[in-house]
């Protein structure tokens, strides 16, 4: 599940890499990187999805906890906070005001991190329907919020039609959530018992592979009969948001393919912990509003996949935004121990916790 972790925030960075430029829609169906490109937009796209639904994964073993709550505050404050004033100092333009810097969970700076600190606030309460609910009725509330909020946008296109915004919303992260807690107690057991590693393999290609091809198809069919481009556009990039039936599909397969992954190499595996350590740490830094397009626009990122459809600097790139950032994350947890700010952390979540609970022993 940690390499899962690890691939999903890989997916992320490439995502963010390519589509917070003009790079992709720039690009042209005539030439063989356009293709390329749209596939990898696909891929990318499950990564967001992956990593909730591997908290739900883990959903038996997660208890809510103050001072983890106060951790990712901090750690988000810190990046909005010192990565603002860097950018300030290199005398770069900034795309957020002073509030929502030293505000960005409320004033959604980061809309993840915002979303999933709402998901671990209703964790405890969700782990009580986990609990409580047998197979049965856990099947049919995710049936019914699969078809709300995947079905009924995918096909309907009704983004938004509950007054939520889609895969955007804390809905959404909870139907995740749900999802993959289901998919650790129920679906091992139905892969390990009929033996389809392969055809879950398979499937999720299947799936995924929908995505790009619709695309691919109504582009080319645009073309053939002429259909103004703002509608083909458009029509081409349905399946293409998070909450799409096809992605969430290929995303619960790909989470049960890598449940029944073994890695028995031990400093492969603590490899892969200490960078599924770091994960959030690269999301915040990468895609912090007042440094991703400077970061994107010094890597050049338009030049190498737009205009030279060099695949091999893009990649080098995106490993390298990755390392970086993993290590710059690396640097921050061994900072805050050394000056015991997470310590400090502790203690206030501590005091906070007597603080509450002498107030509810007084009502």
């Amino acid at each position: 599940m940690e390499l899962l972790r690890d691939v999903s925030m890989l997916m992320i960075v490439l995502l963010h890499l390519m589509s917070k430029t003009s790079a992709v829609t720039d690009l042209e169906p005539d030439r063989p990187i356009y293709y390329v490109a749209w596939i990898l937009m696909a891929v990318c796209g499950m990564g967001t999805n992956l990593f909730v639904l591997i908290s739900g994964y883990f959903a038996k073993e997660s208890k809510f906890k103050l001072e983890k709550l106060l951790h990712l505050y901090v750690q988000v404050l810190f990046y909005s906070v010192t990565l603002t004033v860097l950018m300030k100092f290199l005398h770069v333009d900034l795309t957020s005001g002073i509030i929502a810097v030293v505000l960005p969970i409320t004033h959604r700076e980061y809309w993840f991190a915002t979303v999933y600190i709402g998901l671990y606030c209703l964790m405890p309460y969700l782990n009580i329907i986990l609990e409580h609910a047998d197979k049965k009725k856990l099947e049919q509330l995710l049936i019914v919020m699969g078809i709300l909020f995947s079905v009924i946008p995918t096909f309907l296109h009704a983004t938004g039609w509950l007054g939520e915004e889609g895969a955007f919303s804390i809905v959404w992260f909870c139907f995740l959530y749900l999802l993959g807690a289901y998919i650790r107690q129920y679906g091992q057991a139905v892969l390990e018992k009929s033996n389809r590693k392969k055809k879950t393999g398979l499937c999720f290609l299947g799936s995924i592979a929908i995505v790009p091809l619709s695309k691919f198809a109504v582009v080319l069919l645009g073309r053939g009969l002429q259909l103004p481009e703002n509608l083909v556009m458009k029509a081409s990039e349905l399946l293409y948001p998070f909450n799409s039936l096809p992605i969430l599909c290929a995303c619960a397969l790909l989470l049960l393919f890598f449940s029944c992954v073994e890695i028995e190499n031990v400093k492969l595996s603590a490899v892969i912990n200490l960078i599924g350590g770091v994960t959030f740490g690269i999301y915040l830094i990468h895609n912090n509003r007042n440094l991703s397009h400077y970061l994107w626009e010094k890597c050049r990122v338009h030049y190498w996949l737009a205009e030279k459809e060099n695949m091999i600097v893009i990649t080098g790139i995106l490993f390298g935004v990755f390392a970086v950032c993993g290590l710059i994350e690396w640097f921050r947890q061994q900072m805050f121990k050394i000056l015991r700010i997470d310590k400090l952390i502790d203690r206030i979540a501590m005091i906070l916790q007597k603080g509450v609970c002498r107030l509810c022993k007084n009502l």
